[in-house]
């Protein structure tokens, strides 16, 4: 579906149009309950959820950007909250709201938002590093 085009406001402004694909960036951290876990539970139950809802954001129509896990000179609780990102490409923001959506679905017993918190957030690639793509 088209985004906005660019439309001129009565006060002079230019309100720009939303560039696509949608540039959104996931956020997370592991909660107290995963870390409280049996690594047996983390295994069996957490992990396997994991890389399904990974996977069910791909088939969502989610396209892999980057990925980036800052954990290599920390460990703990930090002033920072979330210790990986993944950035991907969605066409509609439909697929970003099902993405979070997927986190909250109980599936064979486990809310896998009970292991992590997340957030997603939408963006643009930054204009001086990367082209972007002509609005639609």
């Amino acid at each position: 579906m088209p985004g906005p085009e660019s439309k001129g406001m009565p006060n002079g402004w230019t309100a720009l149009p939303l560039y696509r694909p949608h540039r959104v960036m996931v956020v997370g951290c592991a909660t107290a309950n995963f870390f409280a876990a049996p690594e047996e539970e983390k295994e069996s139950r957490f992990l396997p959820r994991f890389k399904q809802v990974l996977a069910e954001w791909e088939e969502l129509g989610a396209r892999v950007i980057a990925s980036f896990c800052d954990d290599v000179f920390q460990v703990g609780a930090n002033s920072h909250p979330w210790a990986w990102n993944l950035i991907y490409e969605v066409d509609d923001l439909d697929v970003a709201a099902a993405m979070v959506q997927a986190v909250r679905q109980v599936v064979d017993g486990v809310r896998l938002d009970t292991y992590v918190e997340l957030e997603l957030r939408v963006g643009r690639p930054f204009f001086a590093r990367e082209e972007h793509s002509e609005p639609s």
